[in-house]
């Protein structure tokens, strides 16, 4: 689906995904697509978001989400203390791909394959600290996993602040893109 496919249809209608899609996701700065997905990517979802727990839970929360199925793996140089219902591990720094990948794998465990959801609202924080190589190839681990265990994945990019070489590296390892800006 390019982007010129999404002109005029809703967020909902964007955001069909086949069991185990991945799509990489065009945002305009400061938004993100967790507030874009269906309806059924809340019952069983995985975050990654740079953004804090208690910031990723009002936004799931004011959308009606119930946040005992949704689990958080901040991206942060500092620790978190959130206490509400939402699942949240210990932070990770943005350069810990090699740490991420393999607490994302654990996760993909956790989810019921064939109807989870996996959440980055941002890869851009990640291509700001770690080299793009390393972020490519982290990228093509997790949408071959998400796949593998028929995850559903959307992947959120400024758009804008990524070079056409490097976005059409990035969208070599999913199966659509979406332009939400």
């Amino acid at each position: 689906m390019s982007s010129n496919d999404d002109v005029g249809r809703s967020s909902e209608e964007k955001f069909r995904l086949d069991t185990g899609g991945q799509a990489l996701v065009s945002v305009s700065t400061m938004q993100s697509p967790i507030r874009e997905l269906p309806p059924t990517a809340y019952e069983n979802l995985l975050v990654v978001s740079a953004s804090a727990p208690e910031e990723v839970a009002e936004t799931l929360d004011t959308a009606g989400v119930a946040l005992t199925s949704v689990g958080h793996i901040p991206i942060s140089g500092s620790e978190t203390a959130y206490q509400g219902e939402m699942g949240v591990c210990e932070p990770f720094v943005p350069d810990d791909l090699t740490g991420l990948s393999m607490r994302l794998s654990r996760a993909f465990e956790a989810l019921e394959d064939g109807l989870g959801w996996v959440v980055f609202d941002n890869l851009n924080v990640f291509l700001m600290y770690a080299a793009e190589e390393r972020v490519v190839r982290f990228f093509d681990h997790t949408t071959t996993q998400a796949r593998k265990h028929g995850i559903c994945g959307s992947y959120g990019v400024v758009r804008d602040a990524v070079d056409d070489s490097t976005y059409a590296r990035l969208r070599r390892c999913v199966d659509t893109e979406i332009d939400l800006r």
